[in-house]
């Protein structure tokens, strides 16, 4: 190995360092619901009026994560996280004095949010392109701090708003800055052609040639519109169970609301560990074989909970539902690279990631449709039955891509 390969080697750890705290701080948004009910005196909404702002800034999130990629695939990061660092702490900053709701709107949902897309996707993908030998599991990985993230926001969130109350949200902005700015001038990307030593390009079916698709090109392509549907629909699965875990919990098990926030940690700890697992299957199997198993394991897991009325049962069906649902957000970065090509990976994976927007947006949606209050502990079934029958949809999915491919491959 020659010194101009130990020192990428060298440049590329660092890199992956640099995005994983990038990503850690982009789950702020974890910390919004410890200032709900401030947000509710201040701005004079309701909840779900201050709620509603997570929805645009995922919105905003997808959006801007399209055009950073761009950026990233034309002149590199490195800009990019310091303007977005900026934007991203700027806006949870002046969140800090929204007095309406189109404010908050405004503030949260729009400047943080496209500041977080600034972010996000540069800084995964940026980091990808150095570990093409195993970009599964340094997916895996990376989105670990997605889920670490949420732990230590919320918990910092709360001892600021019980501080400050709305006012807390100011020191959160400056530390979003701070911690962005202070890695992100690390951020670059490998020369053009560069790869490891003794290192074996793999592509996907369908993309046998190894063929880099503009995004134009991508978005003609059945296989894209398949993939994004199947995104949208492995996240529809989970988000539609994971946002009402302590509902679920108080009403099926007559947790304290205190306690059944509990479950929400179980859960971010079953992603974390689920992320570094799935990450190295894909490695080893390939992303859609790994994709069919998260999706059988989510089926499992969303029946086992329907019957679950004793705590460890419950904790037990969460904990592989957590694992499962952590897996898809890992899959779909390698998958969207290997079957699409490496050179405009930014901008496509950051058109790619609109099926978690779409998740995002109609699971929770889903899940409250078909919450039967009058059924007392068995008020959650028909959303139960409802998840794992998006659950089946998926797996249907997954053969049906499979077999496309393989035609095309």
């Amino acid at each position: 190995m020659d010194i101009t390969q130990q020192q990428q080697l060298s440049v590329r750890k660092i890199v992956f360092v640099a995005a994983f705290f990038v990503i850690f701080v982009c789950s702020a948004s974890a910390a919004f619901s410890v200032f709900s009910i401030p947000l509710q005196e201040a701005t004079g909404g309701d909840a779900a009026q201050v709620a509603f702002a997570l929805t645009i800034y995922q919105f905003f999130m997808a959006l801007f994560g399209i055009i950073s990629g761009r950026i990233v695939d034309k002149s590199g990061p490195k800009k990019l996280m310091y303007v977005g660092g900026l934007v991203f702490g700027l806006g949870w900053f002046a969140t800090a004095f929204a007095t309406s709701i189109p404010m908050l709107y405004i503030t949260c949902g729009f400047v943080a949010g496209a500041g977080n897309g600034l972010l996000y996707n540069p800084a995964l993908n940026t980091a990808l392109r150095w570990y093409p030998e195993k970009r599964g599991t340094m997916s895996g990985v990376l989105l670990c701090a997605a889920s670490v993230g949420p732990l230590v926001t919320a918990r910092a969130g709360a001892i600021l708003c019980d501080a400050f109350g709305i006012q807390g949200l100011m020191y959160l902005g400056v530390a979003y800055l701070i911690v962005i700015w202070a890695v992100g001038w690390k951020m670059s990307l490998p020369e053009k052609g560069w790869q490891p030593a003794n290192f074996i390009q793999q592509t996907a079916q369908g993309n046998p040639s190894g063929k880099s698709f503009s995004p134009k090109e991508m978005v003609s392509t059945l296989q894209f519109w398949l993939l994004l549907l199947l995104f949208s629909v492995a996240c529809t699965a989970g988000i539609m169970m994971i946002g009402s875990l302590s509902a679920i919990g108080q009403t099926q098990l007559g947790m304290s609301a205190i306690a059944a926030s509990n479950l929400v940690a179980v859960n971010l700890i079953s992603n974390l560990c689920g992320r570094l697992i799935i990450g190295k299957l894909c490695d080893k199997w390939g992303e859609l074989p790994t994709l069919a198993l998260i999706f059988v394991l989510t089926f499992v897991a969303l029946i086992g909970l329907s019957f679950a009325y004793s705590l460890p049962v419950f904790i037990f069906f969460l904990i592989i539902l957590g694992w499962s649902f952590g897996g898809v957000l890992v899959v779909f970065p390698p998958l969207t690279a290997k079957t699409f090509g490496m050179e405009f990976s930014g901008v496509n994976y950051g058109i790619m990631f609109f099926g978690y927007s779409v998740g995002a947006l109609f699971g929770p949606q889903i899940a409250a449709r078909f919450v039967d209050a009058s059924a007392g502990t068995a008020a959650y079934h028909t959303v139960f039955y409802v998840a794992a029958a998006v659950a089946v949809l998926g797996l249907v999915l997954v053969a049906l891509v499979r077999q496309i491919l393989k035609k095309r491959g």
